[in-house]
C-alpha cells in the first residue's frame, strides 16, 4: 500500500511507443503547420528579393507537399492559395519589353497543377495513416492490439529505467454476453477500456492481446509511483463500480522491471502468474518486483478505502503463493496491523 502522501513520479514520455510510428504522425500537426508557415514566409520575402532572377516555384510546391502530408489537403490547399495570391499581389505577373514574364494564366496553371499535387498526397497520407492505424490498433476498444504491443516494447528492449508491466485478466465478460448478448458485451468492454484511459496516461502503452485480457506498460522514475497508478487502477476498475451487471472489473498481476524490459515473453508470463493468483485469492492486484528475469519481492496493492481485513487477507495470500514459489515477501505489514 502507498504511503500517505506519495505523489506518482513518472517520466513525462516513454519514447518506445512512438518509435513504429510513421513520421508523419509522430510530429504534430500544429508545430508542422507553424514550421512551415515560417518556412512560406521567408521563401516569400526571398522570392521578392531575388525575382525574376531565381524562380522560387518548385520551392512553394515543396513547401505545400510538406503542408499536406504532415498537417492535412485543407492547410496545403490555404498555404497554397496565399502563396499565390502574394506572389501575384507582389507584381510578378510584370511586363519586360513590353512582354509579360509571368502572366495570370501562368499562375493559374501552376497553382492548379500544385493543388492537384497536394490533394493527391494529402488522400495517400489520409489513406496511409488509416491502414497504419486499423493495423495496430484494436476497433473495438481502441486499445493497441498484440502486434503493436510487441512491436512497442521490443523497440524499447535496451532502455534503461524502471518499468512497469500489467496484465489484466476481465472478469464477468461471458456472464454478460450470456445474459445480455455480444452487443452488450461488447458495449462493457469499450467501457472497461475508457476507465483505464481514464487513468494512464496518453503515452503508456493501453493493448487488448486476447478476448478479454488487456496489459498496460509504461515507465516510472521508482517503485511508489507503481504502486500509486496500481492503486488508482484498482480502484478505478474493481471499487464503486455500479452493480447493474454490465460493469466489468478485472484481476491485475503487476510486474515491476527494475531494469526495464528485457524478455518480454517471460516478463508477461510472470504478470500472468500474477494475475492469476490474485483471481484465485480475490485480492484484485498482486504486485511483485523482477530483476533480469527473476521476482524478487511480493508486494499487496490495497487502497486506503480499503478494509483492514481484505489487507490482511492479501497479505495471507502473498504469504502461501511466496511460500510455494520462494520468492520473498513485503515485510511492510503495516496496512495490515
Amino acid at each position: 500500500m502507498r504511503p500517505e502522501g506519495i505523489t506518482e513520479r513518472r517520466k513525462a514520455k516513454t519514447q518506445a511507443f512512438r518509435l513504429g510510428q510513421p513520421l508523419f504522425i509522430q510530429v504534430p500537426r500544429t508545430i508542422a503547420a507553424s514550421v512551415l508557415a515560417g518556412c512560406t514566409l521567408l521563401a516569400l520575402a526571398a522570392s521578392n528579393l531575388t525575382f525574376p532572377s531565381i524562380a522560387f516555384g518548385p520551392v512553394f510546391l515543396l513547401i505545400c507537399a510538406f503542408g499536406a502530408w504532415f498537417v492535412g489537403s485543407r492547410y496545403a490547399v490555404v498555404l497554397l492559395m496565399f502563396i499565390a495570391a502574394i506572389e501575384f499581389l507582389n507584381g510578378h505577373a510584370v511586363f519586360l519589353h513590353d512582354r509579360p514574364i509571368v502572366t495570370g494564366m501562368d499562375l493559374a496553371i501552376r497553382a492548379s497543377c500544385a493543388l492537384a499535387v497536394v490533394l493527391m498526397l494529402g488522400v495517400a497520407r489520409e489513406a496511409l495513416e488509416i491502414e497504419w492505424r486499423f493495423a495496430r490498433l484494436d476497433p473495438l476498444t481502441g486499445a493497441q492490439n498484440r502486434k503493436a504491443f510487441f512491436e512497442a516494447v521490443s523497440s524499447d528492449a535496451d532502455a534503461s529505467g524502471i518499468a512497469v508491466l500489467m496484465f489484466a485478466d476481465v472478469n464477468g465478460l461471458k456472464r454478460v454476453n450470456d445474459r445480455l448478448g455480444h452487443e452488450a458485451g461488447d458495449e462493457a468492454l469499450q467501457d472497461f477500456a475508457a476507465r483505464v484511459k481514464k487513468v494512464i496516461r496518453k503515452e503508456d502503452l493501453f493493448a487488448r492481446i486476447g478476448g478479454d485480457e488487456f496489459v498496460i506498460f509504461f515507465k516510472v522514475q521508482d517503485r511508489s509511483a507503481a504502486d500509486v497508478v496500481a492503486s488508482r487502477l484498482d480502484t478505478a476498475l474493481n471499487r464503486g463500480v455500479k452493480q447493474d451487471g454490465t460493469h466489468l472489473t478485472c484481476s491485475l498481476g503487476v510486474l515491476i522491471l527494475l531494469a526495464g524490459s528485457k524478455n518480454i515473453d517471460a516478463e508477461l508470463q510472470q504478470a500472468d502468474r500474477l494475475m492469476y493468483f490474485a483471481k484465485r485469492e480475490r485480492i484484485g492486484v498482486m504486485m511483485a518486483t523482477s530483476i533480469n528475469g527473476e521476482m524478487q519481492q511480493l508486494m499487496p496493492i490495497a487502497p486506503e478505502v480499503e478494509s483492514v481485513r481484505r489487507q490482511a487477507a492479501a497479505f495471507r495470500a502473498i504469504e502461501r503463493y511466496s511460500e510455494n514459489a520462494g520468492i520473498q515477501s513485503s515485510p511492510d505489514r503495516s496496512a495490515a496491523a
